[in-house]
């Protein structure tokens, strides 16, 4: 068999393939029926012309022609009949019934030798002997075809719907390929050398009008050029690998045909076809490589993009997801404008929490109960601008909210839904190339959506404990302070020495780069530290002269105070313990329970330095203040016996590198240095 009957027998072999594909995969619509029909008429066309040109008897190649000759025209016409369905045109009467009136015209000369009179053989192959009728036929069979492609060309110009314009685009691709490759089976018989090419036509315009047929996976011609391009790339590196090595093979043997280089080729072939199999890994790497070829500097933004779920899954401060989410969309599309709006806590209003571009207010507002945030809410996937005339949910909408998204120049809407539940909406403003969105573009903001929408639910979760929470430590902060003013007002000579302790700590927390969470426990250890001597009498507080061994006993149990008056208390930090210890040593020489080493928690260990340095430095009724290096020299002198090495260390930090900041803590109620 030579290409000139190998060539139909594709045609056929597709033909039967796309039906099949057509029965199994295709959706449901009024323009099927006449669809399966237009490709069985080009089955037929491919199994006429294939025993035609198969037929060594002129005679009877005349008849096969014949039947080439009707199936030719029954595919134009329910090719016409396919895009009145498809579109839902409906053309002037007389205009939409001139095809059948051709169509069974022709049909009925077909037998006639006003058609065709007979078969020759030419450099090529056999071509029929045109009659008186001829151009009257061809003519004929171009009018459903030119008809049709004037339906889908007004429809494609008409429609506001992406998806349909690039299903439009496949199906006139195709029939340009289809009148293209049927005008070089005519020019043959004019006298012009050309190889006729109808049947490749054919095989072109089934494979992209059965795509846009059955939309599965539909995208773009870039989309498609681009996987062609990669799976032929790992072909044809496994197939020249193997082919060159059966060649080799075969080319050892003097016959080309003998059963052993047969025999090769077969194993070859195979082999080729497992290591294809086996090689699969090698299609993304080609893949990658095209599409950085298509894509150039706007690739790794797009990968970015695919990552982006995946790689801010751990992230909940709302803000910064937001933030990055706005920003990969904006790379990742080239688009002018990218606008998240999440629910308003207090209002339930969606609003603009984050915002990408320039030249725009980035302000955006729709109500809970508005139409626009409603049709959000059914909406499964991303919505055109141009879908707003067409979607039931949208056409509601008001010239109010309309004004927003044009103002705004929203070209696509993106709803993030969980389980049903919007928790936010995506706006993306137009291209910077001025283009539209892709189908290719819309389905990776599907696919993101979904992701993004659960890590938004988790952010937002987050955030609102986290505010529940903050407002719990003001309100526990306000009743520490409280509690803590009970008892400086017990000694007006102490007055701010708990407030003055707790600032002095977390100075020091903070040198030693303990958490921000610790420094808030040692802050409150420090502001209730003293709040046992509500059990001491005021004038053993208040007391200008040295005190006894029984008043002095008196003031050591306040520490244990402190604790039994705190005991109730289920703080998150060891404030209870930090409070009973903080007079504790290392030598084990302090009180209540004389602890040393290891025992003595952190927290306490720098609570008690905080305590000595402002003590020391401060007003006392028995004594005038003795100053802050006065103080810094006896935790010096202590270093390592009575105080804890790093807490010591950190204090001396603060004190010369930033002694202007630990003065600042002591000053503000008028203590000298």
């Amino acid at each position: 068999m030579t290409a000139y009957t190998v060539i139909p027998v594709v045609e056929i072999v597709f033909s039967l393939i796309l039906l099949v594909l057509l029965i199994v995969r295709g959706k449901r619509h009024v323009a099927q029926k006449p669809f399966f029909l237009f490709l069985f008429s080009m089955a037929l066309w491919g199994i006429f012309i294939f025993i035609m040109r198969l037929d060594p008897d002129l005679t009877r190649a005349l008849l096969w022609e014949k039947f080439v000759f009707a199936a030719i025209f029954s595919a134009a016409i329910l090719f016409y009949k396919f895009t009145v369905n498809l579109t839902g045109a409906t053309p002037r009467r007389w205009l939409h019934y001139l095809p059948y009136v051709l169509y069974f015209t022709c049909l009925s000369l077909i037998p006639t030798r006003l058609m065709v009179t007979g078969m020759q053989m030419m450099w090529y192959g056999k071509a029929p002997i045109v009659g008186p009728l001829f151009p009257a036929y061809v003519v004929s069979v171009y009018v459903p075809l030119v008809l049709g492609l004037m339906i889908l060309v007004k429809r494609g110009k008409q429609s506001r719907n992406v998806d349909e314009k690039i299903r439009l685009q496949y199906i006139i691709a195709g029939v340009i390929a289809m009148f293209i490759g049927g005008t070089t089976d005519y020019l043959p018989v004019l006298g012009i050398s050309m190889y006729p090419l109808g049947i490749v036509g054919n095989i072109l315009f089934c494979v992209l009008a059965t795509v846009a047929m059955l939309r599965y996976d539909l995208l773009e011609m870039k989309f498609m050029i681009r996987k062609g391009i990669a799976y032929s790339m790992a072909g044809l590196l496994v197939l020249g690998i193997f082919g060159g090595m059966a060649m080799l093979l075969s080319s050892a043997f003097q016959t080309a045909l003998s059963p052993i280089s047969i025999t090769i080729t077969i194993v070859s072939v195979l082999i080729a076809l497992l290591v294809f199999t086996f090689f699969q890994p090698i299609i993304p790497m080609f893949q990658r490589i095209v599409d950085r070829w298509f894509y150039r500097e706007r690739y790794d933004h797009l990968e970015a993009l695919k990552r982006f779920t995946r790689e801010t899954r751990d992230i909940i401060d709302l803000r910064q997801l937001a933030s990055s989410l706005v920003t990969a969309i904006a790379n990742g599309m080239q688009s002018r404008y990218v606008y998240l709006l999440l629910p308003s806590p207090k209002t339930g209003s969606y609003v603009t929490h984050s915002y990408y571009g320039q030249n725009s207010s980035g302000h955006i507002s729709f109500s809970a109960s508005s139409l626009f945030v409603l049709a959000m809410k059914y909406e499964n996937g991303p919505v055109d601008s141009n879908d707003i005339e067409i979607l039931p949910a949208l056409k509601g909408l008001g010239s109010k909210e309309k004004d927003i998204l044009v103002k705004n120049q929203v070209e696509v809407m993106v709803p993030l839904k969980t389980e049903g539940q919007l928790v936010g909406i995506l706006l993306i403003g137009g291209k910077l190339s001025g283009v539209h969105y892709s189908s290719e573009d819309r389905q990776l903001l599907e696919k993101l959506s979904h992701g993004v929408a659960l890590n938004i639910e988790n952010a937002i979760a987050y955030e609102s404990i986290q505010q529940e929470h903050g407002e719990l430590l003001e309100a526990m902060d306000g009743i520490i302070h409280a509690m803590s003013l009970v008892v400086e007002t017990r000694d007006p000579y102490t007055a701010g020495h708990q407030k003055r302790v707790a600032d002095i700590a977390c100075a020091i927390a903070r040198a030693m780069d303990l958490s921000e969470w610790d420094v808030r426990g040692i802050r409150i250890s420090g502001l209730l530290h003293d709040i046992g001597k509500l059990s001491v009498p005021a004038e053993i507080l208040t007391k200008p002269g040295k005190l006894n061994s029984a008043e002095f006993d008196i003031i050591k149990s306040h520490s244990k105070v402190s604790y039994d008056i705190l005991e109730m208390i289920a703080f998150p930090w060891p404030v209870k313990k930090a409070i009973i210890q903080h007079h504790e040593r290392l030598d084990g020489s302090g009180y209540p329970y004389g602890l040393s080493g290891d025992d003595i928690i952190l927290e306490a260990r720098i609570l008690g330095v905080a305590d000595v340095v402002e003590a020391i430095s401060s007003h006392r009724p028995y004594r005038p203040a003795l100053g802050l290096e006065y103080a810094m020299r006896e935790i010096i002198n202590k270093r390592g016996i009575l105080y804890d090495t790093r807490v010591v260390d950190a204090c001396m930090k603060l004190f010369e590198e930033k002694d202007a900041e630990l003065e600042q803590l002591l000053l503000p109620l008028g203590v000298g240095v």
